[in-house]
């Protein structure tokens, strides 16, 4: 019997795999866990996988989606396509994760905290993702708290030249098309994708509301992968991607009330305002390119296997917008009264612009040694962050230096990763992160897994020196531990239980207490400082696979996650009750289909106020056509809910998918 780590339904092998079981052979190798690739059995770490063939059988566009299926994963998205996305892992928000594309870290160094954003990227080009989850500043450094998320673009599979297209239009007159090329011979491999996405959109600001102005988006990635072995055994390579977009938003201060405390919507807000060029308002808007590039080389002396890489990440945002104002009606007006004046109005337009670029080098080596494998080497990374605009001109930058090793060996049933790092910060000084992981087999169908850790988080430039910012911030400093176990029936059912605990000391949050901010005078109340005491996230991870029939698979996840911090909004957003489950079947041998419900509970917003649950229904019928081709029907939130995942931002109604594709 095949194990698995986190099995799909063996009986459904044949048919579209839910992303909620990740199809993991125990042989299997992941690449995330530990500094060495690493088979998923002998890992004390939490991994979750998403293939190829998951991708393809919920046809999602948006990368968020294929993560808000995964346990212990909350996605907050403020509107539409496009909008700016974060997620949160074991209640650790998107500041605590690491990002890698192809190796590449794309978290972004001029954001407020450094943090990727979601929202950006589709499925256009992935192949391949790996969540890891807790503590890992031992293994990637500052941020990696809450985990990993690594993503590997298209590779080739099979020998030859082989070509694939898609395409999908839908709901918000939306339009996807991507192309990719692959290559593959004996010392040799390449991969290319060309990806556009258009959409109209909806109203990011929430139509309940009264807002229907829609917001649009557009996205232009070229990624590619090249590889060669050389006669001298010596494998070099390149991988890299740039992409463009446009995105129209509304911001999140667009809620000034009038004297008689009534809300004013972002219609009405934009209708306010003096007409600006050609008589109409103007659309907020967002321009951003980011390039990514990462050259490497692998090689070996003696007994060692050595890589060496180098890579660049360069982010440009620049964002059109009125400039804020706040709006009160007089006195004696009541709404839609054509006397009351408003007032305090701005008919400027601010334009702000960042810049980012991280650089980075690596060295790394393994080598076997007492009767395991050790893997040891250095890093070196340098970050800027450019600001002009309306909000002032800012340029920093701050560089790091790390060493770190790691020892791997199975005695009997037990395999152990002991992982050290130790980080010299160019502003805060030398940092060290630990970590242990353990996986036990306690026999042929059930795995004992835990990892402890600590970890560390260096405030980002703009929490340091830009005009909310502080150079009185240091380090948040974490632990973390899970503890979890798995078992496989001989049924083909499946489940998995994971306990997990993380604190932060000296958690950096938004204060909007004016007290003790320098900019608080010119630009409003509030600014980044540390949070008193210890914040503490826990809980419980469920899941599970259930064989229904042949060709009826079920998969179900919960988690559960209790907050316990005093800060004001950093880990107040993630809900304590989280469900998905999913229901595949293989309806005849070339139509399958699938339906899955997400739900959240017991939601606080970023002040810890209650804020309304939601449950979502999706599914997706994948016909195939033969020869390499197969068409697909996606409909999103199936039953129509009225729902926000960030209060005041809005969400799609029922929405509907189709698109073909084909490889040849």
């Amino acid at each position: 019997m095949k194990k698995t780590a986190v099995s799909l339904l063996a009986l459904l092998a044949a048919g579209p795999q839910p992303l909620l079981a990740q199809d993991i052979a125990l042989d299997e190798i992941v690449v995330s866990a530990n500094l060495g690739e690493t088979e998923a059995g002998r890992t004390g770490a939490t991994v979750e996988v998403v293939t190829a063939d998951d991708l393809r059988s919920t046809g999602d566009l948006r990368f968020s989606d294929v993560l808000r299926r995964l346990p212990g994963v909350s996605v907050n998205t403020r509107g539409g396509m496009g909008s700016q996305t974060g997620i949160a892992i074991r209640g650790a928000s998107q500041n605590y994760v690491g990002v890698l594309v192809d190796g590449i870290d794309v978290t972004d160094p001029t954001a407020t905290q450094v943090a990727f954003d979601f929202g950006q990227l589709t499925t256009s080009d992935v192949s391949r993702v790996e969540v890891l989850k807790g503590s890992q500043s031992a293994l990637y450094g500052s941020g990696a708290v809450g985990g990993v998320v690594t993503i590997t673009t298209l590779r080739p599979t099979e020998e030859g030249t082989h070509q694939s297209v898609s395409a999908e239009i839908g709901s918000h007159r939306t339009a996807a098309l991507s192309y990719g090329i692959t290559h593959l011979s004996d010392n040799s491999e390449a991969a290319l994708t060309l990806s556009h996405v258009e959409t109209d959109g909806f109203s990011n600001a929430s139509e309940a509301d009264g807002n229907t102005e829609a917001d649009g988006y557009e996205l232009d990635r070229l990624s590619f992968h090249v590889a060669r072995t050389l006669q001298n055994g010596v494998r070099i390579g390149l991988n890299g991607f740039t992409e463009k977009s446009e995105s129209e938003y509304d911001p999140a201060y667009y809620m000034p009330s009038d004297t008689l405390g009534r809300v004013l919507t972002h219609d009405q807000w934009l209708n306010a305002v003096t007409p600006i060029g050609d008589g109409e308002s103007y659309d907020e808007k967002l321009d951003r390119e980011s390039v990514g590039l990462r050259a490497f080389a692998e090689f070996k002396t003696g007994a060692f296997s050595h890589t060496a890489s180098a890579s660049v990440f360069r982010s440009k945002r620049r964002y059109f917008e009125n400039e804020v104002g706040y709006f009160t009606l007089d006195d004696n007006g009541t709404e839609n009264d054509p006397t009351d004046d408003l007032y305090g109005t701005f008919t400027s337009l601010s334009d702000n612009r960042y810049e980012g670029r991280r650089e980075k080098l690596d060295w790394r080596a393994a080598v076997a040694v007492a009767d395991g494998e050790l893997v040891f080497g250095a890093d070196w990374q340098r970050e800027d962050f450019d600001q002009s605009g309306t909000w002032g001109e800012l340029s920093e930058d701050s560089s790091s230096t790390g060493l770190y090793g790691e020892f791997t060996r199975r005695i009997g049933d037990l395999d152990l990763a002991l992982s050290l790092r130790r980080d010299d910060h160019s502003i805060f000084g030398t940092f060290d992160a630990a970590r242990v992981a353990l996986a036990y087999h306690v026999d042929e169908a059930t795995i004992l897994r835990a990892q402890f850790g600590n970890g560390y988080r260096a405030p980002s430039n703009f929490e340091l020196f830009s005009f909310f910012g502080s150079q009185d911030l240091k380090p948040e400093q974490s632990r973390n531990i899970d503890i979890g176990v798995e078992h496989e029936f001989a049924s083909g059912t499946s489940v998995r239980a994971t306990a997990f605990y993380l604190e932060v000391d000296d958690l950096i949050d938004y204060n909007r207490d004016a007290t003790g901010c320098p900019a608080a005078a010119l630009y409003g109340p509030g600014c980044y400082a540390q949070v008193p005491g210890t914040s503490r996230r826990s809980g419980l991870e469920l899941s599970g696979e259930l064989a229904l029939t042949d060709t009826l698979g079920l998969a179900a996840a919960y988690t559960y996650t209790d907050s316990a911090t005093n800060a004001a909004t950093t880990w107040a957003s993630v809900p304590r009750h989280l469900v998905a489950v999913e229901l595949t079947s293989d309806l005849t041998p070339t139509l399958h289909g699938r339906i899955g419900l997400t739900a959240a509970m017991d939601r606080p917003d970023d002040f810890g106020t209650p804020v309304e649950s939601y449950s979502l229904v999706d599914a997706t019928l994948t016909k195939g056509l033969g020869e390499g081709r197969e068409a697909y029907l996606r409909v999103e939130n199936l039953f129509d809910e009225e729902y926000e995942l960030v209060p005041g931002y809005g969400t799609s109604g029922r929405a509907v998918f189709a698109g073909l594709r084909a490889r040849f």
